[in-house]
């Protein structure tokens, strides 16, 4: 990693108030450096203030020490856009303000993939995980050696190898953040279950890394207390609840069969249970599990005690103690990839078997639990399928061949301009937030014909910043006016007899159950109007997926409105203004000091809701 530039003061921007000394660090992978010299950069702050058009500060990266008093102290959030004179690549990068001490962003080119410098050995069956600002490289096998843990900052690119590392040698473990509060930043981790790399034992215990803040990268070491997880399994699949514990789901028991079972971890008491936990109506190996918007689990994918592929994907409740939807059969294919939609739902991508040329090769699975196929992908141009969360509630997706991002609201992916041309060759792939894929690689571009070349006995982690977002971003006012730009739907839109679609001049029609919501950022206090005939309900979602629809049963006074309707939301209270009449208190409150994501959605009954003119203002 090469520090490129350190700027500043992050202070408010009112005279009359007291600055923050806060220097701003940028850094930028040593392989695609920037120059300090040349390089321009413009940081923008967000936070969950109205004014961020003017909290945008702009100098060279060789101007170290100079004041940026366009940030305000509030400032939860930073852009940094670095651009060079001689060069047409971009630099982008994104990070949340920590409590204390410095603000780093990595900045990574656009239209490149680069790689962190530190080499992370070679090895096969080997985990990469993200976990907050935090990734790690775990596990594997590699002949005659027990290969080291690796644990990498993505706010800094720093990544550096364990002193001690895992105490057991493990093959296939899962990696997942472990955190004690919702907050906890550094993120322990917790690397569950695996299987001996000899004897190919799945094995029933879990390690706990803990960061140490202050260190460089703040990288710690694993706690040498391995924690019991109940059944053996390797192959299985994780997922963090909303509650801050992680389930383990499926995989191969120790009788070498695929298991049915679930278990999930408590980060606090560090113990597991499988009491009131639900099991698979399908056991499999290898299973995708994901945690939606709605806080709901949804197995998929996977294979059965044969080795064929599952066709069947499940749900469960946030709690995971029963199921909520029908099993549900999806074409297997030869490769499959799943990732949750923001609006909700999730979406699906499948290459199909050799030699067939027609497939559907891309579903939306609704957040009503349906399948219906999108624009397919040519199967000829399908020869990987390396699936990642995105901002605008835009998935990007390595095809083997090419770059490309899912249009949500036109039901199709297209390709990514100016994309790089090369992408992730194994399974070994993560997402360091929804603009930044991340995966293993032993490969480099040679400089001569920029042909890949594969390095002996090498593994680096690659990674490839598609989009750059936070979630203190700003929202433009007003939305769905002349388009959809800013919102996602939950579902396929547009389409004949499509419950959801944008008609000019008119707005956003929902049929009932049918939602949009605006994509990346969440709220804390904040005013949302909305404008419309058969106005439709304003859903204020908290991160953990429960719901508060005003206009529904929860908080019905939005029913009352004809032409428009106000939301009032701050800490725990929600005010509802009918066609600019008297506030009405919601009757259900809210988490005092959850953040929440907003949408709209249709009204329940048989007719359509129309959303027009919507505004949100942070407050």
């Amino acid at each position: 990693m090469v520090l490129l530039g350190a700027a500043v003061v992050a202070g408010s921007c009112k005279p009359s108030t007291e600055f923050e000394d806060r220097p701003l660090v940028v850094y930028a992978p040593k392989s695609c450096p920037v120059s300090q010299s040349e390089a321009y950069s413009v940081i923008y702050g967000n936070g969950d203030f109205e004014d961020a058009q003017n909290a945008i500060s702009s100098l060279y990266l060789r101007d170290i020490g100079t004041e940026m008093s366009e940030l305000p102290k509030e400032t939860r959030s930073v852009i940094v856009d670095v651009s060079h004179p001689a060069q047409s690549v971009d630099w982008r990068g994104t990070a949340e303000v920590p409590p204390s001490g410095p603000i780093n962003v990595l900045v990574w080119p656009g239209g490149e993939t680069c790689r962190l410098t530190r080499n992370v050995e070679a090895r096969t069956e080997v985990a990469l995980g993200v976990f907050g600002r935090h990734l790690m490289v775990a596990g594997g096998s590699v002949a005659g050696q027990v290969p080291r843990t690796f644990v990498g900052d993505l706010t800094t690119g720093v990544v550096d190898s364990l002193v001690f590392g895992l105490g057991t040698r493990r093959s296939r473990p899962t990696i997942t953040a472990f955190r004690e509060t919702p907050d906890q930043d550094p993120a322990p981790a917790l690397v569950a279950g695996g299987e001996d790399p000899d004897s190919q034992t799945p094995l029933s215990t879990a390690e706990i890394y803990l960061p140490k803040a202050g260190a460089l990268g703040d990288i710690g070491d694993f706690d040498r207390v391995r924690m019991d997880i109940g059944d053996a399994r390797t192959k299985h699949g994780a997922v963090v609840l909303a509650t801050g514990e992680t389930l383990l789901v499926g995989g191969i028991g120790q009788f070498g069969v695929p298991l049915a079972t679930m278990q999930i971890i408590d980060p606090t008491t560090r113990r597991y249970r499988t009491s009131g936990v639900a099991t698979l109506s399908v056991p499999r190996s290898n299973p995708t599990v994901l945690r939606l918007a709605s806080g709901e689990i949804m197995v998929a994918g996977g294979f059965d005690r044969s080795n064929a592929p599952v066709p069947t994907i499940e749900w469960f409740s946030p709690d995971v103690s029963r199921p909520t939807k029908r099993p549900i059969d999806l074409v297997p294919g030869q490769e499959r990839a799943f990732v949750p939609l923001e609006a909700g739902g999730a979406l699906a991508v499948v290459m199909p078997p050799p030699g067939t040329t027609e497939f559907s090769t891309v579903y939306v699975i609704s957040a009503e639990g349906t399948v219906e196929a999108a624009l397919p992908i040519d199967p000829a141009t399908l020869t990987a399928v390396r699936l990642f969360p995105g901002t605008d509630g835009a998935p990007a997706l390595w095809t083997g061949q090419r770059w490309m991002r899912w249009q949500p609201w036109f039901g199709a992916f297209q390709p990514i301009p100016d994309a790089p041309t090369q992408g992730p060759v194994g399974t070994a792939i993560a997402s360091g937030d929804p603009g930044l894929a991340l995966w293993l690689d032993n490969r480099e571009e040679r400089a001569s014909d920029h042909t890949l070349v594969e390095l002996e006995n090498q593994l680096y982690v690659r990674g490839y910043r598609f989009a750059t977002r936070s979630r203190f971003g700003t929202v433009r006012n007003p939305l769905l006016v002349d388009g959809t730009s800013g919102l996602a739907p939950d579902r396929i839109a547009g389409s004949p007899g499509s419950s959801i679609r944008f008609v000019d001049g008119k707005g956003l029609e929902l049929g009932p159950g049918a939602s949009a919501f605006v994509t990346d950022v969440t709220f804390s206090r904040v005013t949302i109007e909305l404008d419309g005939g058969a106005v439709p309900y304003i859903v204020l979602r908290q991160e953990d997926g429960r719901e508060l629809e005003v206009g529904g049963a929860a908080c019905a006074f939005g029913q009352n409105a004809a032409t428009s309707v106000r939301v009032e939301r701050s800490g725990a209270r929600v005010v509802v203004y009918p066609d600019g009449g008297e506030g009405q208190p919601c009757p259900t409150e809210l988490d005092a000091g959850a953040r929440i994501s907003i949408g709209v959605r249709g009204a329940g009954g048989t007719g359509m809701s129309l959303a027009h003119n919507l505004r949100i203002t942070r407050r």
